[in-house]
């Protein structure tokens, strides 16, 4: 199956169709990146081209931003680590009861310069009775890569006056520093898992008298992904093991991402993710020492991603296209982001659909840049000993008249 994408883009390979409702008047459309469309060396897209079905191009924005409103400090009360288990702090909103659902934190980047943390957020009216209403936020820095990170928590809306944050980190105490209530602003693209799964192998290395054990799983991907994090399933015993995280280009060359220890004891505490410095690669290997031990039955990690929006303004129409795959491709200009920076909007989001072939794509390399020298070689090759074999029948046949 294939789309024409329009004579203006035969330079690129690949459509992804994306479904918008229909809307009598212009408004701005989401659409999530899917992770077929492989992100470059600095993670960006610059062959990406979003065009309506009669392939006019319209201008976009990655990750755009809100204008922001001034935030406000809340105090923290009741800070406390609860060994093996997490740290605490509760929020005090005050007697206004307004309308909560995001939650910044302040973080000592200086006493823990990298990390990646699984946090839950309770609410209550009275400070005695508490209800969760997240249990999987995940907050992370990656002083590797710049300090990029994300500290920002969303929840369900609740006007309840108390908040309490746990840090479920049970090796030590989280330095949290305060809180703030902020508006309008989005955060870090939130991390996704990657749709592809690792293939599994156990490593024995014969010792005396005890073998040991190690575990990896590679992750082949058809295009280049750029994940930031990893995260371990199991099924619930206790454990502490070394994992680390590898790329490379070309499946046989490997270099380090990233490592940690990870963990999960009997007393509840577990510590079974980590961040690492974004890369772009194809290909991903994580392996894990158990040393004499045996496997962790049913461990399985899982690759994460940013998971990065564009946003653009449609019209009427219901049909839009992300286009890629033209290496050749300069980012656009666009002042979208700017615009959108600088108001309060809200875009209507629209579910993408497989990735097809270009059907107007036509190949703009030269040809020597086209085949492998091999393969050119043997066509010329060929096509001397056909033009000999004609230039020996000619000539006999010139003798013979």
């Amino acid at each position: 199956m294939s789309i024409d994408a329009g004579p203006a883009w035969t330079a690129w390979t690949t459509v992804t169709p994306a479904v918008v409702a229909p809307a009598p008047r212009e408004r701005y459309v989401r659409v999530a990146i899917p992770f077929t469309i492989a992100p470059n060396a600095d993670g960006g897209y610059p062959d990406l081209r979003v065009v309506d079905g009669n392939g006019t191009e319209a201008a976009y924005a990655i990750d755009p931003q809100r204008a922001a409103s001034a935030p406000r400090e809340i105090p923290l009360i009741d800070r406390g680590f609860v060994l093996h288990r997490w740290t605490q702090a509760v929020l005090d909103l005050g007697a206004r009861r307004d309308l909560v659902d995001t939650v910044r934190l302040g973080i000592d980047d200086g006493a823990r310069p990298t990390y990646f943390e699984t946090v839950a957020i309770d609410a209550s009216d009275d400070h005695v009775t508490w209800r969760i209403v997240r249990d999987d936020a995940i907050v992370y820095r990656v002083a590797q890569d710049g300090g990029r990170g994300d500290r920002t928590i969303s929840f369900a809306p609740t006007r309840s006056r108390w908040l309490r944050v746990r840090v479920l980190d049970p090796r030590a105490q989280f330095p949290l520093t305060g809180a703030s209530i902020e508006g309008g602003a989005l955060a870090e693209p939130a991390l996704m898992t990657l749709p592809i799964a690792g293939k599994a192998a156990l490593v024995v290395t014969a010792q005396d008298p005890t073998p040991k054990f190690s575990q990896e799983w590679r992750f082949d991907s058809a295009v280049a992904i750029r994940p930031a994090a990893v995260r371990f399933h199991d099924r619930g015993q206790a454990y502490a093991r070394h994992a680390v995280v590898q790329s490379s280009d070309d499946g046989t060359q490997w270099s380090d991402a990233g490592d940690a220890q990870i963990a999960r004891f009997a007393d509840g505490g577990a510590q079974t993710s980590f961040a690492f410095g974004e890369r772009t690669a194809r290909y991903w290997r994580v392996a894990v020492d158990n040393g004499n031990d045996k496997p962790v039955d049913g461990l399985r990690p899982v690759l994460l991603a940013h998971q990065h929006d564009v946003v653009f303004s449609g019209a009427h129409a219901a049909k839009y296209r992300l286009l890629s795959g033209n290496a050749d491709a300069s980012a656009p200009a666009y002042d979208l982001g700017e615009r959108l920076a600088h108001g309060a909007w809200h875009a209507d989001r629209a579910a993408t659909q497989p990735a097809v072939a270009n059907a107007s794509y036509r190949d703009q390399r030269p040809l020597a840049d086209r085949f492998p020298p091999w393969l050119l070689s043997t066509a010329l090759g060929v096509v001397a000993a056909l033009l000999g074999l004609l230039a020996i029948r000619t000539v006999r046949t010139a003798a013979a008249k």
